[in-house]
């Protein structure tokens, strides 16, 4: 019997609540359970732990700790939970030499404007065992916030993990993350896991959209899908992947977090898988599939209001159920400020928009470029509010991102 196929019945444990409402009934005098029965629950509650411990024992290994050079352990106040953070992040190997991580996870950082390591550069690695060895970076998509990395010749032989449905991640699911947290594989030669629960699917709040008027407004350029998870997500992590139980990665842990929900994200596997083989074939960011919504929309003058004026037939508007017409309303829930903020909402493309950042007692206004969309990955849904103009029904509409078709 598969490890999955005894996992499924063990995730029911019933008995087990029982018997911890018979201890608790049986504190206040009401009633007990038969001895049967109780016992029963303690079988089931063990049977779920060994199948726990077994499901991390064959996961781990599929995780490397990453950073740009081999890290100097000898300064403990610089590592682990002495100095709070981490030297190294966390990545998971696919497809036999690959290792998948995050682009912006912080050790992988370098300084100055250019921040984000590039194709062709090496880096430093740790399998679960302790074993060092090296790699180079493939390609980068920051539209997933994502960093493919080869192993080198001579790399330790490694399971690789394999990846499931992420549209399938129901609220509620399980989630698994296995990182480097705080450093606990450099230092301890543990790889951390963490059982959680899947706690939501949504985007993030556009780039000042709430507050359209100022120019330090909130908000995320990351254009994708996040899911939220109540594993432990702490420096280190970030990279590392979020099992099902299945024992299939679902997301990667990201540095991003919507402000007030205080869970940590990921991003979606659906998303990563889509542009994964044009990745190991070395093409580079700019020249990668892009999103393709297939509808395009029009502002009528002296109107504020947004029409849906054009419609490709069989693409992913069309089978979402948009119609040529349509007053477009809101995307994912978020009120549309200008007709100028919708192609920054939707993610039609990498766009930069000049802010004025700095100010204050001690520091100088100034205003610089920044990213206000890297651009919407394929595979991500968007909640699009449509209004019929005729009834003035308001309908929302799931929408998949799929791939721009070649112009030849």
């Amino acid at each position: 019997m598969s490890l999955t196929q005894k996992l499924r019945p063990a995730a029911l444990v019933i008995p087990g609540v029982l018997l911890a409402t018979s201890i608790a009934a049986t504190a206040f005098g009401a009633f007990t359970l038969p001895a049967a029965d109780a016992q029963q629950g303690v079988q089931t509650l063990k049977v779920l732990q060994s199948e726990r411990v077994a499901m991390a024992k064959a996961l781990t290994p599929s995780v490397v700790a990453i950073a740009p050079t081999r890290p100097d352990l000898a300064r403990e106040a610089q590592t682990g939970m002495a100095g709070g953070n981490s030297m190294a992040c966390s990545g998971f190997v696919v497809d036999g030499e690959y290792v998948v991580t995050d682009l912006e996870a912080g050790p992988l950082l370098q300084e100055g404007a250019d921040m984000y390591m590039k194709a062709g550069q090496s880096v430093w690695m740790m399998a679960h065992d302790g074993s060092e060895f090296s790699g180079k970076v493939v390609g980068t998509d920051k539209r997933n916030l994502l960093m493919l990395i080869q192993m080198a010749a001579g790399h330790p032989v490694l399971p690789s993990a394999r990846f499931g449905d992420s549209d399938k991640a129901a609220m509620g699911s399980t989630a698994i993350g296995v990182g480097n947290t705080l450093d606990s594989l450099l230092i301890d030669r543990v790889t951390s896991f963490s059982y959680g629960t899947v706690s939501g699917f949504y985007r993030f709040e556009p780039v000042d959209v709430l507050e359209p008027d100022s120019e330090n407004g909130a908000g995320d350029p990351y254009k994708g899908n996040v899911m939220e998870v109540d594993v432990a997500i702490h420096p280190g992590d970030h990279g590392g992947p979020i099992f099902n139980l299945d024992g299939e990665v679902i997301s990667m842990m990201c540095a991003h977090f919507m402000a007030g929900r205080h869970l940590g994200c990921a991003v979606p596997s659906n998303q990563i898988r889509a542009v994964l083989a044009q990745l190991k074939k070395g093409v580079a960011e700019g020249e990668l599939a892009e999103g393709f919504l297939g509808f395009k929309a029009k502002k009528p003058q002296n109107d504020k209001r947004i029409f849906i004026s054009e419609v490709t037939p069989d693409g992913p508007a069309a089978k979402a159920g948009i119609k040529v017409g349509q007053e477009l309303v809101r995307v994912d829930n978020y009120r549309i400020p200008n007709f100028d903020r919708l192609k920054e909402m939707l993610g039609v493309g990498y766009i930069v928009r000049k802010r004025q950042v700095g100010g204050g007692m001690f520091q100088r206004t100034r205003e610089v470029e920044v990213p206000v969309s890297y651009g919407v990955p394929v595979g991500t849904h968007i909640q699009l509010t449509l209004r019929d103009p005729e009834s003035g029904k308001e309908r929302t509409v799931d929408l998949i991102v799929g791939e721009k078709p070649e112009d030849f």
